[in-house]
Protein backbone atom coordinates (compact mmCIF):
# COMPACT_ATOMS: atom_id res chain seq x y z
CA UNK A 1 0.00 0.00 0.00
CA UNK A 2 1.37 3.39 -0.92
CA UNK A 3 0.16 5.53 1.89
CA UNK A 4 2.09 9.02 0.60
CA UNK A 5 -0.68 8.36 -2.80
CA UNK A 6 -4.02 9.97 -1.66
CA UNK A 7 -6.93 9.63 -4.15
CA UNK A 8 -9.82 11.86 -4.64
CA UNK A 9 -13.14 11.79 -7.06
CA UNK A 10 -13.70 15.27 -8.45
CA UNK A 11 -16.61 16.03 -9.39
CA UNK A 12 -17.61 19.91 -11.48
CA UNK A 13 -21.10 20.74 -11.86
CA UNK A 14 -22.07 22.92 -14.79
CA UNK A 15 -23.74 26.14 -13.60
CA UNK A 16 -23.44 27.52 -17.17
CA UNK A 17 -22.52 26.29 -20.31
CA UNK A 18 -19.10 24.93 -20.49
CA UNK A 19 -16.68 24.59 -23.64
CA UNK A 20 -13.42 22.69 -23.86
CA UNK A 21 -12.56 22.86 -27.43
CA UNK A 22 -10.93 20.07 -29.59
CA UNK A 23 -9.59 22.33 -32.68
CA UNK A 24 -11.85 21.15 -34.96
CA UNK A 25 -14.48 22.84 -36.47
CA UNK A 26 -17.62 21.40 -37.80
CA UNK A 27 -18.25 23.55 -40.97
CA UNK A 28 -21.97 24.53 -42.11
CA UNK A 29 -21.56 22.05 -45.12
CA UNK A 30 -21.20 19.10 -42.67
CA UNK A 31 -24.20 19.53 -39.63
CA UNK A 32 -27.53 19.92 -40.73
CA UNK A 33 -29.95 22.53 -38.72
CA UNK A 34 -33.47 21.73 -38.40
CA UNK A 35 -35.52 25.19 -37.88
CA UNK A 36 -38.72 22.91 -36.92
CA UNK A 37 -37.45 21.08 -33.59
CA UNK A 38 -34.43 23.26 -33.07
CA UNK A 39 -31.95 20.62 -33.39
CA UNK A 40 -28.73 20.30 -35.13
CA UNK A 41 -28.12 16.82 -36.85
CA UNK A 42 -24.30 16.06 -37.29
CA UNK A 43 -24.25 12.82 -40.28
CA UNK A 44 -22.19 10.09 -40.62
CA UNK A 45 -20.40 11.37 -43.69
CA UNK A 46 -19.83 7.81 -44.71
CA UNK A 47 -23.88 6.64 -44.90
CA UNK A 48 -24.38 10.25 -46.46
CA UNK A 49 -21.81 10.21 -49.17
CA UNK A 50 -23.38 6.28 -50.30
CA UNK A 51 -26.54 7.33 -49.96
CA UNK A 52 -26.12 10.71 -52.42
CA UNK A 53 -23.96 8.24 -54.51
CA UNK A 54 -26.80 5.79 -55.11
CA UNK A 55 -28.96 9.00 -55.97
CA UNK A 56 -26.79 9.69 -58.87
CA UNK A 57 -25.56 13.03 -56.62
CA UNK A 58 -22.11 11.99 -55.81
CA UNK A 59 -20.59 14.54 -58.44
CA UNK A 60 -22.80 17.26 -57.50
CA UNK A 61 -22.33 16.53 -53.82
CA UNK A 62 -18.25 16.77 -54.16
CA UNK A 63 -18.95 19.54 -56.34
CA UNK A 64 -20.59 21.74 -53.17
CA UNK A 65 -18.21 20.71 -50.35
CA UNK A 66 -15.27 21.89 -52.29
CA UNK A 67 -17.01 25.13 -53.62
CA UNK A 68 -19.11 25.75 -50.36
CA UNK A 69 -17.87 28.84 -48.81
CA UNK A 70 -19.29 31.28 -46.19
CA UNK A 71 -21.75 32.31 -48.75
CA UNK A 72 -23.10 29.18 -50.04
CA UNK A 73 -25.95 27.50 -49.15
CA UNK A 74 -26.03 25.15 -45.62
CA UNK A 75 -25.98 21.32 -45.99
CA UNK A 76 -29.62 21.39 -44.73
CA UNK A 77 -30.48 23.96 -47.91
CA UNK A 78 -28.47 21.89 -49.96
CA UNK A 79 -30.28 18.31 -49.22
CA UNK A 80 -33.47 20.08 -49.86
CA UNK A 81 -32.47 21.64 -53.33
CA UNK A 82 -31.75 18.44 -54.66
CA UNK A 83 -34.97 16.87 -53.25
CA UNK A 84 -33.68 15.29 -49.92
CA UNK A 85 -36.21 14.27 -47.46
CA UNK A 86 -35.72 14.66 -43.56
CA UNK A 87 -36.62 11.35 -42.64
CA UNK A 88 -33.90 10.59 -45.58
CA UNK A 89 -31.01 12.48 -44.09
CA UNK A 90 -32.06 11.34 -40.41
CA UNK A 91 -31.33 7.72 -41.24
CA UNK A 92 -27.63 9.41 -41.74
CA UNK A 93 -27.48 10.50 -38.36
CA UNK A 94 -24.22 10.12 -36.02
CA UNK A 95 -25.90 12.34 -33.34
CA UNK A 96 -27.80 15.27 -32.95
CA UNK A 97 -28.31 17.87 -30.26
CA UNK A 98 -30.69 20.91 -29.36
CA UNK A 99 -29.36 24.29 -31.00
CA UNK A 100 -29.76 25.99 -27.75
CA UNK A 101 -29.88 30.00 -28.48
CA UNK A 102 -28.26 29.67 -31.51
CA UNK A 103 -29.04 30.72 -34.95
CA UNK A 104 -32.38 32.88 -33.06
CA UNK A 105 -29.72 35.83 -33.19
CA UNK A 106 -27.28 35.30 -36.04
CA UNK A 107 -29.24 37.58 -38.54
CA UNK A 108 -31.33 36.52 -41.72
CA UNK A 109 -28.07 36.66 -43.73
CA UNK A 110 -26.20 34.49 -41.18
CA UNK A 111 -28.31 31.62 -40.39
CA UNK A 112 -25.41 29.31 -40.13
CA UNK A 113 -21.96 29.62 -39.18
CA UNK A 114 -19.18 27.15 -38.71
CA UNK A 115 -19.14 25.15 -35.05
CA UNK A 116 -16.60 24.83 -32.96
CA UNK A 117 -16.49 21.05 -31.79
CA UNK A 118 -16.50 19.56 -27.77
CA UNK A 119 -13.47 17.77 -27.40
CA UNK A 120 -13.91 13.91 -28.13
CA UNK A 121 -12.51 10.32 -26.97
CA UNK A 122 -11.61 7.56 -29.53
CA UNK A 123 -15.28 6.70 -29.53
CA UNK A 124 -16.29 9.72 -30.01
CA UNK A 125 -17.51 10.60 -26.98
CA UNK A 126 -17.39 14.35 -25.13
CA UNK A 127 -15.09 14.29 -22.48
CA UNK A 128 -13.02 17.10 -20.55
CA UNK A 129 -9.11 15.94 -20.66
CA UNK A 130 -7.16 15.80 -17.60
CA UNK A 131 -4.32 18.29 -18.67
CA UNK A 132 -7.79 21.25 -18.64
CA UNK A 133 -8.66 20.46 -15.21
CA UNK A 134 -4.67 20.73 -14.01
CA UNK A 135 -4.33 23.51 -16.10
CA UNK A 136 -7.40 25.51 -14.18
CA UNK A 137 -5.82 24.12 -10.73
CA UNK A 138 -2.61 25.22 -11.57
CA UNK A 139 -3.84 28.82 -12.19
CA UNK A 140 -5.51 29.12 -8.90
CA UNK A 141 -2.83 27.71 -6.88
CA UNK A 142 -0.14 29.98 -8.64
CA UNK A 143 -2.55 32.94 -8.14
CA UNK A 144 -2.84 31.73 -4.50
CA UNK A 145 0.70 31.90 -4.21
CA UNK A 146 1.60 35.31 -5.83
CA UNK A 147 -1.57 36.99 -3.41
CA UNK A 148 0.02 35.51 -0.15
CA UNK A 149 3.61 36.48 -0.75
CA UNK A 150 3.43 39.94 -2.49
CA UNK A 151 7.03 40.39 -1.44
CA UNK A 152 8.40 37.26 -2.50
CA UNK A 153 7.16 37.67 -6.45
CA UNK A 154 7.77 41.95 -6.34
CA UNK A 155 10.71 41.41 -8.30
CA UNK A 156 9.03 39.51 -11.51
CA UNK A 157 5.74 41.50 -10.99
CA UNK A 158 8.17 44.47 -12.09
CA UNK A 159 9.51 42.51 -15.14
CA UNK A 160 6.11 42.00 -16.49
CA UNK A 161 4.97 45.17 -16.07
CA UNK A 162 7.95 46.38 -17.94
CA UNK A 163 8.17 43.89 -20.40
CA UNK A 164 3.83 44.64 -20.91
CA UNK A 165 5.35 48.24 -21.82
CA UNK A 166 7.52 46.98 -24.89
CA UNK A 167 6.13 46.39 -28.78
CA UNK A 168 6.17 42.41 -29.70
CA UNK A 169 7.86 42.11 -32.47
CA UNK A 170 5.48 40.20 -34.04
CA UNK A 171 1.63 41.11 -34.39
CA UNK A 172 0.22 39.29 -32.49
CA UNK A 173 2.83 37.80 -30.94
CA UNK A 174 1.97 34.67 -28.82
CA UNK A 175 5.37 34.78 -27.27
CA UNK A 176 4.43 37.59 -25.20
CA UNK A 177 6.14 37.33 -21.60
CA UNK A 178 6.40 33.94 -22.41
CA UNK A 179 10.14 34.19 -20.55
CA UNK A 180 8.42 35.77 -17.60
CA UNK A 181 5.47 33.48 -16.78
CA UNK A 182 7.88 30.94 -16.97
CA UNK A 183 10.03 32.20 -14.63
CA UNK A 184 7.27 32.93 -12.25
CA UNK A 185 5.54 29.61 -12.40
CA UNK A 186 9.17 27.87 -11.93
CA UNK A 187 9.92 29.98 -9.11
CA UNK A 188 6.40 28.95 -7.67
CA UNK A 189 6.50 25.16 -8.44
CA UNK A 190 9.87 23.94 -9.39
CA UNK A 191 11.18 23.34 -5.98
CA UNK A 192 12.15 19.85 -6.33
CA UNK A 193 15.76 19.93 -6.26
CA UNK A 194 15.90 16.64 -8.63
CA UNK A 195 18.59 18.40 -10.76
CA UNK A 196 20.78 21.52 -10.75
CA UNK A 197 19.35 23.20 -13.13
CA UNK A 198 16.49 25.15 -11.12
CA UNK A 199 14.70 26.07 -14.75
CA UNK A 200 14.57 21.74 -15.76
CA UNK A 201 10.87 20.89 -15.74
CA UNK A 202 12.17 17.62 -13.12
CA UNK A 203 11.99 19.93 -10.92
CA UNK A 204 8.48 21.03 -10.64
CA UNK A 205 6.28 19.58 -7.75
CA UNK A 206 2.92 19.90 -9.86
CA UNK A 207 3.99 16.36 -10.72
CA UNK A 208 2.74 15.05 -7.42
CA UNK A 209 -0.24 16.26 -8.50
CA UNK A 210 -2.01 13.83 -11.13
CA UNK A 211 -5.68 14.33 -12.64
CA UNK A 212 -7.46 11.95 -15.03
CA UNK A 213 -9.92 12.58 -17.75
CA UNK A 214 -13.06 12.59 -16.72
CA UNK A 215 -15.44 10.51 -17.34
CA UNK A 216 -17.27 10.06 -20.84
CA UNK A 217 -19.99 12.35 -21.18
CA UNK A 218 -23.54 11.49 -22.64
CA UNK A 219 -24.03 12.98 -26.01
CA UNK A 220 -27.12 14.23 -24.93
CA UNK A 221 -25.61 16.30 -22.50
CA UNK A 222 -24.17 18.74 -25.12
CA UNK A 223 -26.07 21.94 -26.44
CA UNK A 224 -24.55 24.77 -28.92
CA UNK A 225 -23.91 28.16 -27.69
CA UNK A 226 -23.55 31.29 -28.99
CA UNK A 227 -20.85 34.08 -27.89
CA UNK A 228 -22.39 37.03 -26.71
CA UNK A 229 -20.16 39.75 -25.51
CA UNK A 230 -22.37 41.67 -22.32
CA UNK A 231 -21.05 45.40 -21.68
CA UNK A 232 -20.90 47.27 -18.24
CA UNK A 233 -23.98 48.38 -18.95
CA UNK A 234 -25.77 45.64 -19.38
CA UNK A 235 -25.69 45.59 -23.23
CA UNK A 236 -25.82 42.34 -25.06
CA UNK A 237 -23.65 41.72 -28.28
CA UNK A 238 -24.37 38.42 -30.19
CA UNK A 239 -21.19 37.09 -32.42
CA UNK A 240 -21.18 34.89 -34.69
CA UNK A 241 -19.27 31.95 -33.08
CA UNK A 242 -20.92 28.69 -32.61
CA UNK A 243 -19.91 26.14 -30.18
CA UNK A 244 -20.33 22.75 -28.96
CA UNK A 245 -21.02 22.76 -24.77
CA UNK A 246 -21.94 20.70 -22.18
CA UNK A 247 -25.44 22.01 -20.64
CA UNK A 248 -26.18 23.44 -17.35
CA UNK A 249 -26.61 20.83 -14.86
CA UNK A 250 -23.79 18.15 -16.48
CA UNK A 251 -21.65 16.13 -14.39
CA UNK A 252 -18.00 16.20 -15.13
CA UNK A 253 -16.30 13.22 -13.09
CA UNK A 254 -12.94 13.11 -12.69
CA UNK A 255 -10.22 11.37 -10.44
CA UNK A 256 -7.55 13.38 -8.79
CA UNK A 257 -4.12 11.43 -7.17
CA UNK A 258 -1.99 14.10 -4.57
CA UNK A 259 1.85 12.42 -4.28
CA UNK A 260 2.96 13.74 -0.98
CA UNK A 261 6.10 12.80 -1.53
CA UNK A 262 6.05 15.68 -4.71
CA UNK A 263 3.11 17.92 -3.98
CA UNK A 264 2.95 20.41 -1.27
CA UNK A 265 -0.37 20.70 -1.48
CA UNK A 266 -3.40 19.17 0.38
CA UNK A 267 -7.25 18.89 -0.82
CA UNK A 268 -7.34 21.47 1.32
CA UNK A 269 -5.17 24.04 0.15
CA UNK A 270 -6.45 23.26 -3.19
CA UNK A 271 -9.82 24.17 -2.49
CA UNK A 272 -8.83 27.24 -0.55
CA UNK A 273 -6.33 28.04 -3.64
CA UNK A 274 -9.93 28.20 -5.67
CA UNK A 275 -12.10 30.23 -3.74
CA UNK A 276 -9.04 32.30 -3.31
CA UNK A 277 -9.04 32.76 -7.19
CA UNK A 278 -12.37 32.83 -7.73
CA UNK A 279 -13.12 35.83 -5.22
CA UNK A 280 -10.12 37.33 -7.13
CA UNK A 281 -11.98 36.85 -10.35
CA UNK A 282 -15.32 38.06 -8.85
CA UNK A 283 -13.95 41.16 -6.71
CA UNK A 284 -12.09 42.71 -9.94
CA UNK A 285 -13.80 41.53 -12.56
CA UNK A 286 -17.79 40.23 -12.48
CA UNK A 287 -18.66 42.71 -9.92
CA UNK A 288 -18.01 45.37 -12.48
CA UNK A 289 -20.60 43.53 -15.14
CA UNK A 290 -23.02 42.88 -11.80
CA UNK A 291 -22.05 39.05 -12.97
CA UNK A 292 -20.52 35.79 -11.68
CA UNK A 293 -21.18 35.27 -8.02
CA UNK A 294 -19.49 35.73 -4.82
CA UNK A 295 -20.24 31.81 -4.00
CA UNK A 296 -17.39 29.53 -2.78
CA UNK A 297 -16.59 26.33 -4.71
CA UNK A 298 -17.21 28.07 -8.00
CA UNK A 299 -14.41 27.28 -10.86
CA UNK A 300 -14.09 28.57 -14.24
CA UNK A 301 -13.36 25.61 -16.44
CA UNK A 302 -12.31 25.84 -20.69
CA UNK A 303 -12.68 28.26 -23.31
CA UNK A 304 -14.46 31.35 -24.01
CA UNK A 305 -14.42 32.24 -20.11
CA UNK A 306 -12.24 34.93 -20.68
CA UNK A 307 -9.39 36.74 -20.14
CA UNK A 308 -9.42 37.39 -15.75
CA UNK A 309 -10.33 33.35 -15.65
CA UNK A 310 -6.84 32.40 -16.95
CA UNK A 311 -4.19 34.52 -15.51
CA UNK A 312 -2.57 35.87 -12.78
CA UNK A 313 -2.46 39.12 -13.91
CA UNK A 314 -4.92 40.44 -11.41
CA UNK A 315 -4.28 38.45 -8.12
CA UNK A 316 -0.69 39.97 -8.74
CA UNK A 317 -1.15 43.45 -9.52
CA UNK A 318 -5.05 44.09 -8.07
CA UNK A 319 -6.94 46.99 -10.10
CA UNK A 320 -3.74 48.30 -11.72
CA UNK A 321 -3.50 44.94 -13.25
CA UNK A 322 -6.13 46.51 -16.01
CA UNK A 323 -2.94 49.37 -17.02
CA UNK A 324 -0.66 46.10 -17.46
CA UNK A 325 -3.61 44.15 -19.23
CA UNK A 326 -4.09 47.30 -21.44
CA UNK A 327 -0.49 47.73 -22.45
CA UNK A 328 0.13 43.70 -23.51
CA UNK A 329 -3.30 44.17 -25.66
CA UNK A 330 -1.89 47.75 -27.17
CA UNK A 331 1.83 45.94 -28.06
CA UNK A 332 0.42 42.60 -29.19
CA UNK A 333 -2.39 43.33 -31.08
CA UNK A 334 -2.55 44.99 -34.37
CA UNK A 335 -3.46 48.52 -34.31
CA UNK A 336 -6.61 48.11 -36.10
CA UNK A 337 -7.54 44.69 -34.01
CA UNK A 338 -6.96 47.23 -31.28
CA UNK A 339 -9.18 49.78 -32.04
CA UNK A 340 -12.00 47.51 -33.48
CA UNK A 341 -12.03 46.24 -29.69
CA UNK A 342 -11.88 49.47 -27.74
CA UNK A 343 -9.24 48.82 -26.01
CA UNK A 344 -8.48 51.89 -25.27
CA UNK A 345 -11.87 52.49 -23.41
CA UNK A 346 -10.43 49.93 -20.69
CA UNK A 347 -8.16 52.26 -18.98
CA UNK A 348 -11.02 54.60 -18.59
CA UNK A 349 -13.34 52.24 -17.24
CA UNK A 350 -11.03 50.80 -14.78
CA UNK A 351 -11.56 47.08 -16.00
CA UNK A 352 -9.90 44.77 -18.37
CA UNK A 353 -11.56 43.44 -20.92
CA UNK A 354 -14.42 45.93 -20.64
CA UNK A 355 -17.17 42.88 -22.02
CA UNK A 356 -18.16 39.75 -19.84
CA UNK A 357 -18.07 36.81 -21.97
CA UNK A 358 -21.27 35.22 -22.17
CA UNK A 359 -24.19 33.09 -23.73
CA UNK A 360 -27.72 32.00 -23.73
CA UNK A 361 -29.34 28.79 -22.61
CA UNK A 362 -33.18 28.56 -22.75
CA UNK A 363 -33.39 32.11 -22.62
CA UNK A 364 -31.34 33.46 -19.65
CA UNK A 365 -28.11 34.43 -20.08
CA UNK A 366 -25.17 32.78 -18.21
CA UNK A 367 -21.56 33.72 -17.44
CA UNK A 368 -19.47 30.89 -19.71
CA UNK A 369 -17.82 28.11 -18.20
CA UNK A 370 -19.36 28.59 -14.56
CA UNK A 371 -19.19 25.13 -12.82
CA UNK A 372 -19.38 24.24 -8.79
CA UNK A 373 -16.35 21.99 -7.79
CA UNK A 374 -16.36 19.04 -4.83
CA UNK A 375 -14.04 16.34 -4.30
CA UNK A 376 -13.94 13.17 -1.76
CA UNK A 377 -11.87 10.92 -0.67
CA UNK A 378 -11.48 7.42 -1.90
Amino acid sequence: MKDYLEHYEGKIYALSPIYVGSGEKIKKNAYIYAPRNHRVVIPDIEKMYTALRKKGLEREFTSYLMSSGDRGPSLAQWLGSHGISEKEWREWKRYEMDAGEAFLQLGPRKKSSDIDGFCRDGYGMPYVPGSSIKGMLRTALLASEIENNPEKYKRIALEISEKSQERAKRIPDRACLMKETQKLEQQAFYTLGREQRLNSAVNDHMAGLLVGDSEPIDLEQLTLSQKIDVTLNGEEKPLPILRETLKPGTEIRFSLTIDRTLCPYSIEKIESALDQFQKTCYDNFYMRFHRGTKEKGIVWLGGGCGFPTKTVLYPMFGRKAVRVIDQINRNTLHPKVYAQHKHAKDVGLGVAPHVCKCTKYQGKLYDMGMGRIEFSRQ
